[in-house]
């Protein structure tokens, strides 16, 4: 949820911010968006998941998801809530650009979900991993994949492709590390500190570590405006950043996520990975949180523009 206000300044009897409330939006975030920007690419994406109870987070989710003909696979919890990350923005007022003031979530502070509720979930992954080509696992660190959960995956997926997310309410505990097996991955530079904290270990050693412990696939490590390291097998290239206006930067890494692995699970060469990636997370950090999916129509156009420079 994005709620956008106007900053009037600094309270006047405490230190912090007062601002006048302008309008409010919910998008499909998570999971949900990476699906979203999958569906451009092909027609066959099932989202797997585990949501509250709630009926309007249920249609918010249904309605976005349904229009991109993603089909859902989706266990509700009585007794967790839908994840609601609600960020405070304010707009620079020459710019299109958005400042976050604040965020608040709701997520538990030990997400353990009713044992039928799990265990029926696990024995969709079960019968469903195999069926597909390519399984994207987004792991959030917010309770739903466990030891079991992962092995389930690792074992039976065709082709993994693997992203595990540090966020303020998990940092340090759910490293990519845990993971020993991922076809693909993606990471940023926080994460890739985390997995190996070593003080004098510089970026691409790092990376050449964890694509070791991975079994030494396709890997990206995504570095902001200074573009993606790729890696396969020991070789490690680099390809810059192609924007340089941001509106939010929110979901960008989820898009490069997306479509530079869903090109390697099309068998495209590591290069070419990387800058349609590389363009997936320029078009994702001009789009405000998720409220629109990064198209294949819009990757393809810009992959044009920037050859023909």
């Amino acid at each position: 949820q994005y709620t956008y206000c106007n900053v009037q300044g600094l309270m006047s009897k405490d230190m912090g911010y007062s601002a006048r409330f302008a309008y409010s939006e919910k998008y499909a975030g998570g999971s949900a968006a990476i699906a979203r920007h999958l569906s451009t690419f092909s027609e066959h994406v099932t989202l797997m998941s585990i949501l509250g109870n709630e009926e309007d987070k249920r249609a918010l989710l249904e309605k976005e998801v349904l229009e991109s003909k993603i089909k859902l696979w989706l266990l509700h919890s009585s007794r967790f809530p839908t994840i609601v990350k609600h960020r405070y923005l304010t707009r620079n007022e020459k710019r299109e650009e958005y400042k976050k003031i604040f965020a608040i979530n709701n997520i538990p502070d030990n997400m353990i979900y009713e044992e039928e509720v799990y265990t029926k979930f696990k024995q969709g992954l079960q019968e469903n991993v195999k069926k597909y080509d390519v399984v994207f696992l987004c792991d959030f660190g917010h309770g739903l994949i466990d030891q079991e959960t992962m092995d389930i995956i690792q074992e039976n997926a065709k082709y993994l492709i693997l992203n595990c997310q540090t966020n303020s309410s998990n940092k340090g505990l759910n490293n990519i590390t845990k993971y020993t097996k991922a076809d693909a991955f993606s990471l940023d530079q926080q994460e890739l500190k985390l997995a190996f904290p070593q003080y004098v270990m510089n970026e691409k050693e790092g990376l050449k570590q964890l694509s070791n412990h991975l079994g030494g696939g396709y890997g990206w490590l995504t570095r902001g405006p200074k573009g993606a390291f790729e890696i396969c097998g020991n070789k490690i290239s680099e390809c810059p950043a192609f924007v340089l206006s941001v509106k939010d930067t929110v979901g960008a890494g989820d898009a490069f996520f997306a479509i530079a692995g869903i090109f390697a699970a099309a068998g495209a060469p590591m290069e070419i990975g990387t800058f349609m990636g590389n363009i997936g997370g320029a078009l994702g950090a001009n789009i405000v949180g998720n409220k629109e999916a990064v198209k294949k129509v819009n990757v393809l156009k810009y992959a044009n523009t920037l050859l023909n420079v």
